[in-house]
């Protein structure tokens, strides 16, 4: 495995990604934290041309035994908390573009994607054949319970990361042009069924322009993982 470095320079034309989990958008994905990312990834830009999108997973949160309109109510008011208080800052510093800021919902991805329920149904059959890759999902669980409806949301994880590193859905454009990268940016490591699945490459590799086309950006330890250089 070769060794893992941060990004000296990011390209130029393109998006930096913000998965948000709904559990974490009051402490390591707050606006705050969220916002000093942007400053971080800013000092590695040669010119003007990145848009942000923070990609809200909270449809995980209908897995759960509470009433879905509860359910609804409560990540509802927190994905607009969370949006209003880093357009705040954003506001507030006045050195970001704010029309570059993109929000949208987990689904929007589900919506918009033609390989969605392909690269699902691929993932689901190589769960009920592939002992290892069932063992990895389930560590990839954390302290969620083990159920189906969380080893499914975990490949629709996988599945949403993969369509958008290789560039199978258009995302809102106000900066960039040529969508030239998109980089993942998580507080946390990549999922090793994942990883599993790209070097078995269960779910179709196309090559394109986007230098990061399989990568996770570990913003907790600052660290760039290339799958094809990972065991």
């Amino acid at each position: 495995m070769k060794k893992q470095f941060d990004i000296n320079k990011l390209p130029n034309d393109g998006y930096i990604i913000f998965p948000l989990s709904m559990s974490r958008l009051s402490n390591t994905q707050n606006a705050e934290e969220c916002y000093k990312t942007i400053e971080y990834f800013e000092r590695k830009i040669s010119s003007i041309g990145i848009d942000g999108i923070f990609l809200y997973t909270n449809g995980l949160y209908y897995n759960n035994n509470e009433p879905a309109l509860e359910v609804r109510k409560r990540t509802n008011g927190q994905m607009l908390a969370h949006k209003n208080a880093i357009m705040k800052l954003i506001l507030k510093d006045k050195k970001y573009v704010p029309q570059a800021m993109h929000f949208l919902p987990w689904d929007y991805i589900i919506l918009n994607s033609p390989d969605y329920q392909n690269f699902i149904q691929k993932l689901n059959e190589l769960k009920d054949r592939d002992k290892e890759f069932y063992k990895l999902l389930k560590e990839g669980l954390g302290n969620r319970e083990e159920n189906e409806a969380n080893i499914s949301f975990l490949i629709e994880e996988i599945v949403v990361s993969h369509i958008v590193r290789q560039r199978l859905i258009e995302f809102p454009k106000t900066l960039v042009k040529q969508d030239n990268f998109r980089l993942i940016i998580y507080p946390g490591p990549y999922f090793k069924a994942d990883l599993y699945q790209w070097k078995k490459k269960i779910l179709p590799q196309k090559e394109n322009k986007n230098p990061y086309y399989a990568s996770h950006y570990d913003i907790s330890k600052k660290i760039l993982y290339n799958f094809d250089d990972l065991d």
